[in-house]
């Protein structure tokens, strides 16, 4: 083996390890890998720093202002006023209700934010009834768990571009192994559909608890007064619609797309509706140091040939020409298995190259199983730390994740199937 490949080898044992640990952040352990292939000399220095200028990192932190820029306005307080309507419905109804409100949130909203306005209105329940308030409040997190990213609003939009980071570099950015904007709608709508008919029918699985509000901060989501005068929430508005509207003609403006969230928040900067403070905060947080990170490790993966070795590694424990259905139900319960106890953020950084490297080299559609890898980390209910959800549901619960297993065991067992199934229908790995 070439230098190079061993340095690269150490470095990916290094990266993985760094998420599975989460003593530092990832964006802090992306970095270090980055600086260990600089030192060595496995890439050049501006190489090193080439994941900050990537369109696909700017694109990651530019829509992540944009949409974040939707919680200063008024719009939690309105939709939580809306939701009165829950308050004397029962029975199927009131199930249906608050899993469709879920459902619609957290399309526009961040997990942690859905989850504080929800434990606002399951607070308004009669916590002696069946539908008792701890239950409702961890359906939601289920419901977040099945709807999370499938629709492209927000920073659904961009969540394949950022997934397109983690492999880029070992598919040397050919545009038909890359994600589009709606194949996770394409690929998760059947698991979505099955985990929401079974939250509606199988929520009297979830003991009842009582629920303790102190356990987590509910933050500014929660908060009933609008933070802007009108003026300045026309504009978040305006501006998000206009990003999401040119997302969906994103192959006629081609590159252009790329720059169209940047032009939104200079116009947030400008009319004040965002300071420069909040602005630089996004910009410097974890998620965009490491999609640029990333980006940069995945090169050096491809360019030494470490991303060829891993995926011929695993290729041969998966035997000679796998089929397709074993090839994604490997890669779907293995991401389900750590997504259960890593944060889902971490399994995807850490499965996608993998992934992408074994389909490569096994002749497949990388682009197949890295849609799989997604989905299943979506599934992350069976224990606090797999999503902002889980926590904060286990959390005000206090769920025993045991006694939980009655729910959440069939709950993945369904989400599983259901993927498996309709990913060997959309997108077989040698389709």
């Amino acid at each position: 083996m070439s230098y190079q490949l061993i340095i690269s080898l150490i470095v990916l044992v290094i990266m993985i390890v760094g998420f599975l640990w989460h003593k530092r952040p990832y964006g802090v352990v992306a970095m270090l890998c980055v600086a260990i292939l600089a030192v060595t000399g496995v890439i050049d220095i501006p190489t090193a720093f080439s994941g900050f200028s990537h369109n696909t990192t700017i694109l990651v932190a530019t829509m992540m202002i944009v949409a974040g820029a939707i919680g200063k306005t008024s719009l939690a307080a309105r939709v939580r006023q809306r939701m009165a309507v829950i308050q004397g419905k029962n029975g199927i109804l009131l199930v249906f209700l608050i899993i469709a409100f879920t459902a619609l949130l957290c399309q526009i909203m961040g997990m942690t934010a859905v989850m504080s306005i929800m434990l606002l209105v399951v607070q308004t329940l009669d916590d002696n009834s069946d539908m008792s308030q701890s239950r409702m409040y961890f359906l939601c997190a289920a419901t977040i768990c099945a709807w999370f990213g499938r629709i492209p609003v927000g920073m659904g939009a961009a969540l394949p571009l950022s997934q397109n980071a983690y492999y880029e570099g070992l598919v040397n950015g050919n545009q038909d192994y890359l994600l589009g904007m709606f194949d996770y709608f394409k690929v998760g709508i059947i698991p979505t559909i099955c985990l929401t008919l079974y939250c509606l029918l199988a929520w009297r699985l979830i003991p009842k608890q009582k629920i303790d509000t102190n356990a987590v901060s509910t933050g500014p989501a929660s908060q009933m007064q609008a933070e802007l005068p009108k003026s300045r929430e026309y504009v978040i508005f305006g501006v998000f619609i206009a990003v999401m509207i040119a997302f969906l003609f994103s192959k006629t403006l081609g590159s252009l797309i790329y720059i169209v969230p940047f032009i939104g928040v200079l116009v947030l900067l400008y009319t004040n509706a965002l300071s420069v403070k909040e602005v630089a905060a996004t910009l410097s947080s974890d998620m965009v140091f490491m999609v640029a990170g990333v980006l940069v490790i995945s090169s050096a993966l491809s360019s030494s040939g470490a991303g060829e070795f891993v995926g011929r590694l695993i290729l041969a424990i998966l035997g000679d020409h796998p089929s397709s259905i074993l090839v994604i139900s490997v890669f779907a319960i293995a991401t389900t298995i750590m997504t259960t106890f890593l944060s889902n953020n971490g399994t995807v950084a850490i499965m996608t190259p993998l992934a992408a490297s074994t389909a490569l080299a096994g002749g497949m559609n990388p682009k197949a199983v890295v849609l799989v890898i997604f989905a299943s980390s979506c599934l992350a209910i069976a224990f606090p730390t797999g999503c902002a959800a889980s926590t904060m549901a286990f959390a005000v619960g206090k769920f025993d994740p045991v006694k939980m297993l009655r729910f959440t065991i069939p709950y993945l067992i369904i989400g599983l199937v259901s993927l498996i199934i309709s990913a060997e229908i959309f997108y077989p790995v040698y389709g």
